[in-house]
């Protein structure tokens, strides 16, 4: 199946109400959801339960209303500050790194001061889909090997 995602549920997730910004997001939706079902494996797309497909579709919502965060974030402006004697009005800078290994994050957080994407919500979506991506075999695999153990009970038999 494939996944949908809808101007509408976008708009919902970033706090629009206006139709000023639909074009755009039909863009981004057209642009990022190709991409996000060629990194899912194909088995993964073909299975139809319910679950699944509603966990694809808000990991793929998630990364579009990201980049579209952030792409409102890098526009002129977005990102002025207003300084009136001791008050400083400064734009949102993203989550900060809360956690020193950012494999263990929990899920929902990124390692801040990533300017693409301060609200961490393109991270979400990415993260909610990892367990269905499709194996890079540019990434190394990690395995880890336990020792300082004694050979107790692996004793070749006599």
């Amino acid at each position: 199946m494939a996944i949908t995602v809808t101007r509408s549920r976008v708009k919902e997730k970033c706090g629009i109400s206006g139709t000023d910004y639909d074009s755009t997001i039909d863009n981004l939706i057209d642009e990022q959801v190709t991409v996000i079902e060629y990194a899912i494996r194909d088995e993964v797309l073909a299975d139809s339960s319910a679950g699944l497909q509603a966990t694809l579709e808000l990991g793929a919502t998630e990364i579009v209303c990201g980049e579209f965060m952030g792409q409102r974030l890098r526009e002129p402006g977005a990102a002025d500050e207003v300084c009136v004697g001791e008050v400083s009005l400064k734009p949102f800078r993203g989550v900060p790194h809360l956690f020193a290994d950012a494999h263990r994050l929990p899920l929902g957080f990124a390692p801040g001061g990533d300017a693409s994407d301060p609200f961490c919500m393109r991270a979400l979506g990415w993260r909610r889909l990892r367990p269905y991506l499709k194996v890079d075999p540019a990434v190394p695999v990690v395995s880890e090997v336990l020792s300082g153990g004694d050979r107790n009970g692996l004793e070749e038999p006599l």
